[in-house]
């Protein structure tokens, strides 16, 4: 979308226009409640309830910040809900979580920090305020002259005059060769030609749902009222370091314009490729090949 970019190598969307950067779904506090037996998801089942898990997303997320504020201008933060993880208290862990987050952004030079409430944020209202943190139920901005709607996307939400919804909430991931599972973001056409753009989270231990294109499958009421998703872009990026680069040279036996585009980049001494499936059957068709 015009004047919202995609910052390569990380979850999270810019807007140039206001020096914004948007970030979605940290589930700060998530190892502990994982480790107490406290499960939260809105799905059946969890593979990480009531075990021990590394408490390493909140070091992955101020990684990969720093990584972004090396090289954008950033002078306002927004956290596109779900800052916290626990429905129905206030952890340890979450508590000295955030503060450690919102000290890090001041610290890096970022002077305005909003976060919009999420389904998970009970109870941290007080601590926002005593960081003088904004908590806001939705969000109304421009890029590049179009209205654009941030809201966390749980919630029936009327668009109005905007041109585009963007929303957290569903964690979208692309299954790839029944082995990698790629975070990535989901652009929806509306019948109105309004737009739904799905931001990934930024936990590592939530990859959420897995794309398809039937709208029951997701957790959005915005989304769960379409009737077929089978137009939707999917966006996603790889690191070059990580996965192996068969992956993407196989990705590239398709690289036509009508299919999928492939952009490769170097940013913080590291190699990323953006891959962008035109539509969920070309995602489909070549990651199941």
């Amino acid at each position: 979308m015009r004047g919202v970019e995609l910052v390569v190598g990380t979850p999270f969307l810019y807007f140039r226009d206001s020096s914004t950067l948007l970030m979605a779904d940290l589930h700060l506090g998530f190892e502990e409640a994982a480790s107490r037996g406290l499960y939260y998801g809105l799905r059946k089942s969890s593979g990480f309830y009531a075990v021990f898990v590394p408490r390493i997303q909140l070091k992955k997320a101020i990684d990969m910040l720093r990584f972004t504020l090396e090289y954008l201008d950033v002078k306002r933060v927004v956290v596109n809900g779900d800052l916290k993880h626990a429905f129905d208290r206030l952890l340890r862990q979450e508590k000295e979580e955030v503060v450690t987050l919102i000290k890090f952004l001041r610290e890096m030079g970022v002077s305005e920090i909003l976060v919009i409430r999420g389904n998970h944020d009970n109870f941290i209202k007080p601590i926002l305020r005593k960081l003088d943190v904004e908590f806001v139920k939705a969000l109304s901005t421009q890029a590049n002259g179009r209205r654009i709607l941030i809201v966390h996307g749980h919630e029936e939400v009327d668009l109005g005059g905007h041109d585009a919804v963007i929303i957290g909430h569903e964690h979208p991931s692309l299954r790839c060769f029944d082995v990698y599972r790629f975070p990535c973001f989901l652009k929806i056409p509306l019948p109105s030609g309004k737009t739904i753009i799905v931001m990934p989270a930024t936990g590592p231990y939530h990859p959420g749902v897995i794309v398809n294109p039937n709208p029951s499958e997701y957790l959005s009421p915005l989304i769960r009222r379409l009737d077929s998703l089978e137009s939707m872009q999917v966006v996603s990026w790889i690191d070059l370091g990580e996965i192996p680069t068969r992956s993407i040279d196989y990705f590239e036996l398709f690289t036509l314009e009508d299919y999928v585009l492939i952009e490769k980049y170097r940013a913080g001494g590291k190699e990323f490729a953006v891959v962008e499936f035109k539509n969920y059957n070309i995602a489909r068709a070549i990651c199941e090949i």
